[in-house]
């Protein structure tokens, strides 16, 4: 099992390699003008106002690392996946608590245009055209004159038995009208209607997802004589 302090020396190894490959030495151009100087272990590092500060740790002395490197991307993208895919400026405010990495904010933003998963969640979504409403839904109506009607549940009772909901939405005014139901049965669901009618007058139109119960209800409507009761008692059939 690997041991804190191994796994620190391994990871200045790996920094002196990579300094090794990339920079001549203290005198390269591209370094020249941060004030570098080699610390005791044979690394390049960067002198700052605070570097004599004993508590702060690398962040005073932090390592100097190239900006196109396959070790350099591995590490940035090892450290964005670790922090939960964070973007290009927080990244970079981590990173730099310990390493310094020329022309920072470009090379990781160049790695995090790799990384598939951000890719997915930053695609451009479909925008489709929304289509028009139907007539029911947009002209000037009573409330609950055209509803939508969908049963939710089951719900828990204290004594245990199970209870579902009756959801009646208005399709204009977006008012809703609960009943209580004890099962999802046709009988069950005619009694909720005709309460919901009671309170709140009849609907022109009812929208429904053709559930079984619903199904159940226009077939049970459908073998009454609607035109009788229509001439009696001036009621027109709910479509």
């Amino acid at each position: 099992m690997l041991q804190c302090r191994e796994i620190i020396l391994a990871e200045k190894r790996i920094i002196r390699h990579v300094q090794k490959e990339t920079f001549v030495g203290l005198q390269d151009e591209r370094i020249a003008t941060l004030n570098p100087f080699l610390d005791a272990e044979g690394i390049i590092r960067l002198k700052i106002r605070i570097t004599e500060r004993e508590d702060v740790g690398d962040f005073g002395i932090t390592a100097v690392l190239p900006s196109r490197h396959p070790i350099v991307e591995r590490l940035v993208l090892s450290t964005h996946v670790k922090l939960c895919h964070v973007g290009v400026q927080g990244l970079l405010s981590l990173l730099r608590e310990k390493f310094w990495i020329l022309k920072g904010r470009k090379s990781i933003r160049s790695v995090l245009s790799k990384c598939v998963i951000c890719r997915r969640h930053d695609a451009r979504h479909i925008i489709a055209s929304q289509p028009a409403l139907p007539e029911p839904r947009v002209r000037d109506a009573a409330v609950f004159e055209t509803t939508g009607v969908e049963m939710a549940g089951p719900l828990f009772l204290r004594d245990g038995r199970n209870v579902c909901v009756c959801l009646n939405i208005c399709a204009l005014y977006r008012a809703v009208h609960l009943e209580l139901a004890s099962s999802l049965s046709t009988d069950l669901f005619i009694q909720t209607f005709r309460r919901f009618v009671a309170r709140r007058g009849r609907s022109a139109n009812v929208y429904s997802d053709n559930g079984t119960n619903f199904v159940g209800t226009d077939n049970a409507f459908g073998h009454l004589e609607w035109e009788k009761i229509s001439k009696h008692y001036a009621i027109e059939r709910i479509d």
